[in-house]
């Protein structure tokens, strides 16, 4: 009943809801680079344990392959992990990041699953969540688990 009368009133004012849950640029990142740090993180906290570790490696990400310095990364991260506290499921962030090519998203599938063994240790949590955003993400299951290896043999 809630979810009907959601709907209802978000196709009476469509503006004012893709206002809401699309996030701005934070540091000249477009949305799509915007989620994929929001997913990491998300994998990151998935076993309710955010640690430097696993911030530091999106930090890391950020300055390597966008170009960031320390600080933007570290204002990237905090918005980042903001967004993802706030978000109500995967779907706000899969959805920019299916129009990505296959290979960029097997890319960003194998960057989820460094970011869930950074600690050494994988909670099931995070397999948990690395299985439903492959499964948003259109990625095929054996590609799915040869990125899981890949960053394992690593």
């Amino acid at each position: 009943m809630l979810q009907l009368f959601k709907t209802l009133l978000d196709n009476l004012n469509p503006t004012d809801s893709n206002a809401q849950h699309q996030p701005s640029t934070v540091c000249g990142l477009s949305s799509e680079q915007f989620a994929s740090v929001s997913l990491m993180l998300m994998v990151a906290n998935a076993d309710f344990n955010l640690t430097v570790e696993e911030t530091a490696l999106v930090e890391q990400y950020l300055q390597r392959e966008l170009g960031l310095t320390n600080v933007e990364a570290k204002e990237v991260c905090e918005q980042a992990i903001k967004r993802a506290d706030e978000a109500v499921s995967l779907h706000e962030f899969t959805t920019q990041l299916k129009q990505l090519s296959y290979a960029t998203r097997l890319q960003l599938m194998q960057q989820l699953w460094q970011q869930a063994y950074i600690d050494h240790e994988l909670d099931p949590n995070e397999e948990a969540m690395l299985r439903k955003i492959a499964d948003l993400l259109f990625i095929r299951h054996s590609d799915y688990i040869q990125a899981k290896l890949r960053v394992i043999d690593n």
